[in-house]
C-alpha cells in the first residue's frame, strides 16, 4: 500500500473520531439548553441511541445505503457489513458513514427533549437509523462507495458534499414529525402571553457543547473528502468562515432588534452556518462561504419565527438550524459553486437541488409521521403531565440527586417536619443549603410568632381606631350641626339687631335735621349715630368671620381696573387721614397691570381695614403710606403686593404672634385707648389667603408698622401694563356717584311725584321709611304684610295707576316678602321690587333675586342709598315705552 493511501485511511479514521466526538457536543448542548430535571435523561438517551443506531447500521443500514443498487432505489448486499481485512479503505469508509448515521439520529431526538419518553426515543432512532437514513443515503450518495452505480437522485445531478440535506435536514424533518405528534412542553404557549421562553439550566455547558461541535465539524466536512487531499485546507477555511459569519450575523441582529445579547441565538447562528456550509464547502470560494453563513443565520431566525407562529415547540432549535439552514445550504450549491464544476446550468441545478430537498422532506417526514402515529396506539410516546413536572430524570430513570432529595425534604417540611438534611453528606453543597434553609426556617418561625403577636396587637389597635373613628365621625356630625346652628343663630341675631337699628339710626338722622341751631343736641345725637354704626360694623365683622370659618364666603373673581380701585380707596381714606392731621401718600413701584382678576370688594375691604388701622394707631403729624408693586412677572401665578406703612406705636414680637386671632388685640390697653374688636385683621388675613396671597406684618415698638398684603391676579398672559402708573393715577377722576343713577347732584335731588308701595310689618320702620320718602316728595302706600301688598299692587295695576316702586320687607306675617314677590311676578306685575331685609348672610341677596326682586338693600336703611336706588329704578321704568 502506498504512503498516500495510508495517509488517506488515517485521515478518514481521525475524522471519524472527530465526528464521534460531536456526540459529546450534542450531549452538552442539549443538556445545557434543557432544564436540570431532564439533563440525565438527555445524557442516557444520547449514549443509547448512538449504540443502537450503530449496531443497526452495521447489520443492515450500510447494506441498504451502499449495497449493490436495484434501480437506484435500494442496496441489496453487505448484510451485515464484513471485511476480510484485504480492503482497509472500505473499513475506514464504513466507520465514517456509521458516524454520520448516528449523528442524524442524535439530531432528530433533540427537538422533542423534556417530554418524549425514553421508549419513544429508541423507536424514533431505530426507524431513522435503520430505514429512513440508509434509503435516502442510497438515493443521494451511493457513488461515494468506489465502483458503485449512483442512486436515482444522484444520477440526476443532485449534489450534497457532506450532508446538509442527507444528514442534517433529514434528522430535522424527523424531529418535526415527532414534535407535531407529541405537542409542546407544559407552559411553553398560552393564549394570553403567546410563546414563553423556557430557559436551559446551564448555558455555559451548552456553549461548551457548541465549541465541541465546531471542532468536530472540521472532521465532519473534512472527512467527506475521503482522503487527505489538497482541498482539505479550503474545506476547513470555508467551514470556519460560514460558521463565524452566522454567529456574527445573529450578534448584530440581536443588538439591532433587542439591544441585548442572548447567547442561545448566537450559538444557533453559528451552527446554522456550519450546517449550510456542509453541502458546498469543497468547491465554493471563501467569499461565497461568508454569504452562505450570513444567509443561513437569517434563514434560521425566520424558521424560529415560523415555529412559534404555529406553536411548535423545538427545545434546542433543531428544525431551524438543521432543517431550514440545511435546505438553504443545499440550494446554495447551484448559486455559488463554479459553473465549470456543474454538469447542468445553474437554473437546472437549482431545480435538481430543490427536488432533492423536497424528496428528503416527503420521505422522512411522512415515514416518521405514519410510523409514530401507528406506534402511539400501542406505546405511550409522551410523558404524563405529572412526569413532565417531576422531570424525566426521576420519572423515566429514577435518577435522583442531592438537589432532588433536598426538594423532597423541603416538601416534607411543608407537611410538618422541622429538620432537614440529617442523612445528607454534611460537606456537600446541597447539605450547606439545607443547613442554611434550617436556619432560615427557624428565623422565619421566630418572625411568624412575633408577627402573630404584633397582628393581635394591631387588631386591638384597629378596633380602638374604629371606635375612635366612630366617635370622631359623631363629633364631626355634631360640629357640623353646631356650625349650622351657629350660622342660623348669627343670621337671626343679625336680623333682630338690624331691624331695630333701622329705627334707631333713621330717627337719629331725622332728629339731627330737626335740631338745627342746637349744637348740644346735635353732639349727643352724633354720639348715638356713631355708636349705632359701630354696632353695625361689629355685626358685619362677626358675620364675615362666621362665613369664612364655615366656608360659606365666596370670592367673586372679575376683571377690573387696579388704578381706578386705588383711586376710590384714596378718596375715602385721605379724608380720615386729614382729620387726624396725618400725611397720607399712595405710590406705585415699577410697572403695574392695567386690569387684574380678583374680587374688588374684598380687596377694598382689606385695604380700608389696614389703612384705617394705620391711621388709627399713628399719632398726629405722622405718616401713612401705601406702596403697590408687581411680583413674580415670570411665574405662572403672578402676585400684586401692597405695603401699608405707618409711623405709629408699633408692636413687639409677642404682640405680632397674637395679631390674627379673632377678638384679640395687642393688649388690653390698646383696646381701651383705641377701641376695636380685634376682628379686622383676622378677617383680612383670611381674605388675603382666599385671594391667593397672604398678609404679613413687621413692626418696631415706637417706630411704626409695615403690613405686606399679596394677592393673586389671574392669568399672566392676559395682563397689560402701565409703564408709568403714577402719572396715569393722577389723571383718573374721582367717581362721586353711582354711574347708573340719573345725571345731577344726588344730594339735592328728590324723588318728586312718585308712588311707592311700602310692605313693612314693623310700625316704627313704617313710620321712619314713610317719613323719609315723604320728605323726598314721594307718595307712600303702606301694607302690613305680603298678602295686603299683593292686593294693593294688583288693584293699582287694574286701575291703570301702578306703583313706581315697591319696597318689600322679606320677613312679614301672613305672607312673607318672598312669597309676595313670586305671586306678583306670576300675576304679571312688572313693577320694580326692592327687597328690604335685615338678613345679610351669604346667599340672601341671590335668594331675593331668585324670588323675583329687582334689587336688594339691607337694614338699617340709609336715606341716601334708599333715595338713589328708587331714583335708579324709577328712571328705568320711565324710560321704557308704555305698551
Amino acid at each position: 500500500m502506498e504512503l498516500h493511501q495510508q495517509i488517506d485511511i488515517l485521515w478518514i479514521l481521525v475524522c471519524s473520531l472527530f465526528v464521534l466526538f460531536m456526540q459529546a457536543g450534542f450531549c452538552c448542548l442539549e443538556s445545557g439548553l434543557s432544564r436540570s430535571k431532564n439533563s440525565i435523561h438527555v445524557a442516557i438517551k444520547n449514549v443509547v441511541d448512538v449504540s443502537i443506531v450503530g449496531i443497526l447500521y452495521w447489520i443492515f443500514g450500510f447494506g441498504l445505503m451502499f449495497g449493490t443498487t436495484t434501480g437506484g432505489l435500494i442496496g441489496t448486499t453487505h448484510f451485515p457489513f464484513t471485511n476480510s481485512g484485504s480492503d482497509i479503505f472500505l473499513s475506514a469508509f464504513f466507520l465514517f458513514q456509521l458516524m454520520l448515521c448516528v449523528t442524524a439520529a442524535t439530531i432528530a431526538s433533540g427537538a422533542s427533549a423534556e417530554r418524549m419518553r425514553f421508549t419513544a426515543y429508541l423507536i424514533l432512532s431505530i426507524v431513522l437509523g435503520g430505514i429512513i437514513y440508509p434509503v435516502f443515503g442510497h438515493w443521494a450518495w451511493t457513488s461515494h462507495f468506489t465502483g458503485k452505480a449512483p442512486g436515482w437522485l444522484e444520477s440526476l445531478g443532485f449534489r450534497d458534499f457532506s450532508g446538509s440535506t442527507v444528514v442534517h435536514s433529514l434528522g430535522a424533518w424527523a424531529a418535526l414529525a415527532s414534535i407535531m405528534i407529541i405537542g409542546p412542553r407544559i407552559g411553553k404557549f398560552d393564549k394570553q402571553s403567546g410563546s414563553k421562553k423556557l430557559k436551559g439550566h446551564n448555558l455555559t455547558l451548552a456553549t461548551t457543547g457548541v465549541f465541541i461541535l465546531w471542532m468536530g465539524w472540521f472532521g465532519f466536512n473534512g472527512g467527506s473528502e475521503f482522503g487527505f487531499t489538497s482541498h482539505v485546507p479550503q474545506i476547513f477555511i470555508n467551514t470556519f468562515l460560514a460558521s463565524a459569519c452566522g454567529a456574527i450575523t445573529m450578534l448584530v441582529w440581536q443588538f439591532y432588534q433587542k439591544k441585548q445579547i442572548e447567547i442561545e441565538n448566537i450559538l444557533n447562528g453559528l451552527l446554522a452556518g456550519l450546517v449550510a456550509s456542509s453541502a458546498s464547502c469543497d468547491a465554493v470560494s471563501p467569499a461565497a462561504a461568508v454569504v452562505i453563513g450570513i444567509i443561513a443565520a437569517i434563514v434560521m431566525e425566520a424558521g424560529v419565527w415560523v415555529l412559534e407562529r404555529f406553536q411548535l415547540d423545538d427545545t434546542i432549535g433543531v428544525i431551524p438550524v438543521h432543517g431550514f439552514a440545511g435546505v438553504w445550504g443545499t440550494l446554495a450549491v447551484a448559486l455559488f459553486i463554479p459553473a465549470e464544476l456543474l454538469s447542468h446550468s445553474r437554473w437546472e441545478q437549482f431545480l435538481i437541488q430543490l427536488l432533492g430537498c423536497g424528496v428528503c422532506f416527503i420521505w422522512c417526514f411522512s415515514f416518521c409521521w405514519v410510523t409514530l402515529r401507528i406506534i402511539s396506539h400501542f406505546v405511550r410516546l409522551r410523558a404524563t403531565k405529572d412526569e413532565e413536572k417531576l422531570g424525566l430524570n426521576m420519572a423515566e430513570h429514577g435518577a435522583t440527586s442531592e438537589m432532588y432529595d433536598l426538594l423532597n425534604l423541603m416538601e416534607l417540611h411543608i407537611q410538618g417536619d422541622t429538620e432537614l438534611g440529617d442523612d445528607m453528606d454534611e460537606y456537600s453543597d446541597v447539605s450547606l443549603i439545607a443547613k442554611q434553609y434550617n436556619r432560615v426556617s427557624q428565623v422565619r418561625d421566630l418572625a411568624l410568632n412575633e408577627l402573630k403577636d404584633r397582628t393581635e396587637n394591631l387588631e386591638l389597635t384597629r378596633r380602638e381606631l374604629e371606635e375612635k373613628a366612630e366617635r370622631l365621625k359623631q363629633a364631626n356630625t355634631d360640629a357640623e350641626a353646631a356650625s349650622r346652628a351657629k350660622s342660623e343663630f348669627l343670621a337671626n341675631m343679625s336680623h333682630e339687631i338690624r331691624t331695630p337699628m333701622t329705627a334707631v339710626l333713621g330717627y337719629t338722622d331725622l332728629l339731627i335735621e330737626e335740631s338745627w341751631g342746637r349744637p348740644g343736641s346735635i353732639q349727643l345725637l352724633d354720639v348715638i349715630k356713631r355708636n349705632g354704626h359701630y354696632l353695625l360694623e361689629l355685626i358685619n365683622d362677626i358675620l364675615d368671620l362666621s362665613k369664612i370659618e364655615s366656608g360659606n364666603l365666596t370670592i367673586e373673581t372679575i376683571q377690573f381696573s387696579l388704578l381706578e380701585k386705588m383711586k376710590e380707596i384714596q378718596s375715602l381714606m385721605k379724608v380720615r387721614a386729614e382729620l387726624r392731621g396725618l400725611h397720607f401718600k399712595l405710590s406705585f413701584e415699577g410697572t403695574l397691570p392695567v386690569e387684574i382678576q380678583s374680587d374688588p370688594t374684598r380687596l377694598k375691604q382689606i385695604l380700608i381695614n389696614l389703612i384705617g388701622n394705620a391711621i388709627k394707631f399713628s399719632p398726629d403729624g405722622g405718616k401713612v403710606s401705601v406702596e403697590t408693586s408687581f411680583l413674580n412677572s415670570s411665574a405662572d401665578n403672578p402676585l400684586l403686593e401692597f405695603k401699608i406703612s405707618d409711623t405709629g406705636i408699633g408692636m413687639t414680637a409677642e404682640q405680632i404672634a397674637m395679631l390674627y386671632q379673632p377678638f384679640v388685640q395687642a393688649d388690653s390697653s390698646t383696646t381701651r385707648k383705641f377701641g376695636g374688636t380685634g376682628l379686622g385683621l383676622a378677617i383680612s388675613k383670611r381674605l388675603a389667603e382666599m385671594l391667593g396671597g397672604d398678609l404679613t406684618c413687621e413692626s418696631v415698638p415706637g417706630e411704626g408698622t409695615v403690613f405686606t398684603l399679596t394677592i393673586g391676579i389671574g392669568n399672566p398672559e392676559t395682563l397689560k401694563f402701565h409703564e408709568n402708573p403714577q402719572d396715569k393715577f393722577r389723571q383718573i377722576p374721582v367717581i362721586q356717584q353711582d354711574p347708573e343713577l340719573p345725571a345731577g347732584d344726588s344730594e339735592t335731588m328728590n324723588l318728586g311725584p312718585c308712588t311707592v308701595l311700602l310692605a313693612e310689618d314693623g310700625v316704627d320702620n313704617q313710620r321712619l321709611i314713610s317719613m323719609l320718602l315723604k320728605k323726598e316728595k314721594a307718595h307712600v302706600v303702606l301694607a302690613e304684610n305680603g298678602d295686603i301688598a299683593v292686593r294693593r299692587a294688583l288693584n293699582a295695576e287694574q286701575q291703570g295707576k301702578p306703583f313706581d316702586v315697591i319696597l318689600m320687607d322679606m320677613s312679614m306675617p301672613v305672607l312673607d316678602g318672598y312669597g309676595a314677590t313670586r305671586k306678583l311676578r306670576e300675576l304679571g306685575i312688572e313693577t320694580p321690587i326692592i327687597a328690604l331685609t335685615a338678613h345679610a348672610m351669604t346667599g340672601d341677596r341671590q335668594k331675593c333675586i331668585d324670588a323675583g326682586c329687582s334689587d336688594y338693600a339691607t337694614k338699617p336703611v340709609n336715606r341716601e342709598k334708599l333715595r338713589n336706588i328708587i331714583l335708579k329704578y324709577r328712571s328705568r321704568a320711565q324710560a321704557e315705552p308704555v305698551t
